[in-house]
């Protein structure tokens, strides 16, 4: 996948390109946190 360098992406595309990857980034995090809530709540007895 080769990129046309005479397309440059706008700072918006970046913007929306950085803000799409923080977004998962932090979807992850959550899930990882709320999984260790949730095994310390479910195998605590």
């Amino acid at each position: 996948m080769t990129r046309n360098p005479h397309e440059r992406r706008t700072p918006e595309q970046i913007r929306a390109g950085n803000r799409r990857i923080g977004l998962v980034m932090l979807a992850i995090a959550a899930m990882f946190f709320a999984s260790i809530v949730v095994k310390q709540c479910w195998f605590s007895g």
